[in-house]
């Protein structure tokens, strides 16, 4: 049996799913490299889509290969040399033949180096005009030149000639290896090649179906990545929810996943233009564009201007070409497989974001210019969403177009939640365009700016546009209001929270002649500061506000989450509980077109769910949070749920995955202008790094059912304490009441409250419980200072 005939798997048909292999040693084992007695001419064909592995396993076979004795030969194709005839096999064995002694080639030698002469330099010094009749580039007898060639320099231990990006091979090449498929070489040769299955490819398909028919073929697929091997290739500082997300965008696809996270991001994930791709990244993913035609080039940029799915008819408007010349670049498109038809065979797509990016970016600016143009009037003519036609007038609009500096605010409003960069950049156009004109300059205009700031992580900025706001003015005490909420929220971020306390007393104090539901509001905005700085008094001015009944389930479930989180931090477990199961209900059914306004909610829910003791469904609000923090790159909200999440997986034991989300935490607080969030977000990544790692000192107390937590952490929280307020921890953890703790150490009761508000921020933690757990495993871990006593 010739290894050949032992290559095709029992059953395997051209139309069944390949064989999967994991890597060079898999493959090398299935083909016998490592036998001795290789047998006759073969071809390995690994097939998968685009960047799905195929060269890398490709050159882990060569490796193979080599290590076993064989002598390799490769080469990759290009589609800008496609005409050059037999051009992938020359550089695959240009270096052997240079080294070739021509004797070897018998008693046809004069008349094969004749017809190898114009393709190999190091041929030509010596080679003389060819005997036979035929003309020296005669394709027949180059074939078997080059076959006797191949044959002559195999040595005994085997060559591997393997050909790289197959489906881009010059026609003559692929003649050649139908040759050697016909008449096999008499020596240890193995030909491998890698390429995608293409239906355009008609070629090469029938060459490679007739080798398996004669069985002399193995056809494989690089196997998946495991989610193990696939994360390994993500970044340390990304969430465990936002790794699933590049997992489940990329269809854990290698290359794809590689370049997502060197992004960071999906591209046009959230919006249709990203930033630039790294220019490295754009090279490589413009290789697949080298071969196309001047009106394929125009056809696949006007495709990167619309939004998709996009339709012929307006990729011909865009793309400023008749309709015959249109459906000839679309068939090159397809058939290069960088567009795809959608659901509907008249609507068309991108492979994958990268490919759309990437033509976007080859674009000149004129071009682009002309192009945005074009498609923005395509949308006016017809029914669209503001932020559709939005993207267009960006780039396209004109000074002192009011119109179109309206459309702009109307979609920066519609995506606040959904793309705030997106929706600050519409938002400083429209305010150009509308020179000499009220737009982008009113109230309501100038309070989305400044939330659109803030939730784009620019803090400082978000303060100052929203400042005149804080002054009001006739009818406008709805927009003081939220302006203040945003303002603290600014101010919390940015590490001052006094400043928000005083800008929210004093909207409270002047808010008697405004609005029953602007009372309520700033009464609410009081409440979520007060539980933001960790205050052991979460009172609120008035009472605690009402949840207004007609108000969206969003915003009801946010306000009822504040209230069951401010509930179990007082004790009130029975009122934390109802107020918690109608916000998770409220939360829950939210519509999937609405994600981040359901955000503040599930934070809130989280912090309730963790005080009344369920850890797990907490930490579940809080990775679905920065799963859409991430998801819509929410950059202010980003390091408040990844911070939350750390701290919580550090208290239960999952040091891995508290680690994690502390690095995620440093990472998305450095995309904010806030000094004082990155030193929090990296003082929790410096600590749990060293108990992740397993540098902590002391010994780990286990909890049931749970990975152990090592001391370090505890350790570094207590250091932080003062000796008074390591007192008033103690006390707490030993189940003393305020009162009990003002007498015993003859404190004023405000104090007391005002030491725990100061307690409960250095340790991270929301509720009296916690801090008792944490001296507890302190106490356990003789890390309590001596000279602080732990009552009996």
């Amino acid at each position: 049996m010739t290894l050949g005939s032992a290559l095709v798997p029992q059953g395997h048909t051209d139309d069944s799913p390949p064989p999967v292999v994991r890597g060079g040693e898999d493959l090398g084992a299935r083909l016998g490299l490592g036998a001795g007695t290789p047998g006759t001419a073969s071809v390995v064909e690994i097939v998968g889509g685009r960047w799905s592995g195929k060269t890398t396993l490709l050159a882990d076979l060569t490796r193979t290969a080599q290590s076993h004795g064989w002598t390799v030969a490769s080469a990759t194709a290009a589609p800008g040399r496609r005409d050059t005839p037999f051009g992938l096999f020359v550089d695959a064995l240009d270096a052997l033949v240079e080294r070739f002694d021509p004797d070897r080639l018998g008693g046809r030698a004069p008349d094969h180096l004749a017809r190898l002469a114009p393709y190999f330099p190091a041929v030509a010094a010596t080679a003389a005009p060819p005997a036979g009749p035929a003309a020296p580039g005669d394709p027949y007898y180059v074939c078997r030149a080059l076959r006797a060639l191949v044959e002559a320099l195999a040595p005994e231990g085997g060559l591997l000639i393997a050909l790289d990006d197959l489906h881009w091979a010059d026609q003559e090449s692929l003649r050649l290896l139908d040759h050697l498929v016909e008449h096999p070489v008499q020596a240890p040769v193995v030909v491998a090649v890698a390429r995608r299955q293409r239906r355009a490819d008609g070629t090469l398909n029938g060459v490679l179906s007739r080798c398996a028919a004669r069985g002399g073929s193995l056809r494989v697929r690089p196997a998946e990545p495991t989610e193990e091997e696939a994360i390994a290739l993500l970044p340390a500082d990304l969430s465990r929810v936002h790794c699933e997300t590049l997992l489940t965008e990329s269809g854990r696809n290698p290359g794809l996943l590689r370049a997502f996270a060197g992004l960071g991001r999906v591209p046009g994930h959230t919006d249709a233009w990203s930033r630039p791709l790294p220019p490295d990244l754009l090279a490589h993913t413009l290789r697949d564009f080298r071969a196309l035609s001047p009106e394929a080039w125009k056809v696949v940029r006007a495709a990167a201007v619309l939004h998709e799915p996009f339709e012929p008819a307006d990729l011909k408007e865009v793309a400023q070409i008749d309709e015959t010349a249109l459906w000839a670049a679309l068939d090159e498109l397809i058939g290069e497989e960088l567009l795809r038809p959608g659901e509907r065979p008249w609507q068309l797509g991108f492979d994958n974001p990268l490919l759309r990016v990437a033509a976007y970016q080859s674009a000149g600016p004129g071009w682009l210019l002309g192009a945005h143009a074009q498609a923005a009037g395509l949308l006016s003519g017809r029914e669209h969403r503001p932020e559709d036609l939005a993207h267009h007038l960006e780039r396209s609009a004109a000074i002192r177009d009011v119109s179109g500096a309206r459309v702009l605010l109307d979609a920066a409003a519609r995506r606040l939640w959904q793309a705030p960069a997106q929706a600050v950049s519409w938002i400083r156009t429209a305010m150009t365009l509308g020179m000499e004109t009220e737009a982008g300059t009113g109230p309501r205009d100038r309070l989305l700016f400044g939330k659109a700031l803030a939730l784009a992580g620019r803090l400082s900025e978000s303060l100052t546009v929203l400042a005149p706001l804080t002054r009001g003015g006739p009818g406008e005490h709805g927009i003081r209001a939220e302006a203040v909420e945003w303002r603290a929220l600014a101010h919390r971020l940015l590490g001052r929270p006094d400043r928000a306390e005083a800008e929210l007393a004093a909207a409270l104090r002047d808010a008697g002649g405004d609005t029953a539901a602007t009372g309520d509001a700033l009464r609410h905005a009081w409440l979520e500061h007060a539980l933001h700085t960790r205050r052991a008094d979460v009172d609120v001015p008035a009472g605690h506000p009402p949840v207004p009944a007609d108000a969206p389930r969003a915003v009801r479930g946010r306000l009822l989450a504040q209230l069951a989180a401010a509930a179990a931090r007082g004790g009130m477990t029975e009122a934390a509980e109802r107020h918690a199961a109608t916000a998770r209900q409220l939360l829950e059914s939210v519509p999937a077109t609405e994600p981040a306004e359901q955000l503040d909610g599930l934070y809130w829910l989280g912090a309730a769910e963790a005080t009344l003791g369920r850890p797990g469904a907490a930490c579940g609000h809080y990775e679905r949070g920065l799963r859409i923090a991430e998801t819509y790159r929410l950059v202010g909200k980003v390091p408040l749920f990844a911070m939350a999440l750390s701290a919580l997986q550090q208290h239960t034991g999952d040091l891995v995955g508290a680690a994690r989300h502390a690095a995620c935490a440093e990472a998305g607080a450095s995309a904010t202008d806030s000094a004082f969030l990155l030193a929090q977000a990296a003082r929790l990544r410096q600590e749990t790094a060293g108990a992740a790692a397993g540098r902590a000192p002391g010994a780990a107390v286990s909890l049931p059912g749970q990975r152990s937590r090592p001391a370090g952490g505890t350790a570094v929280a207590l250091d932080e304490l003062s000796r008074r307020e390591r007192e008033v921890a103690v006390l707490v953890s030993a189940g003393r009441t305020n009162q009990q703790i003002a007498r015993e150490l003859e404190l004023s009761h405000k104090t007391v409250e005002t030491y725990l508000g100061r307690i409960f921020q250095k340790l991270r933690v929301q509720s009296r419980a916690e801090v008792a757990a944490t001296v507890g495993r302190a106490d356990r871990l003789g890390l309590i200072d001596g000279g602080v006593a732990m009552p009996s």
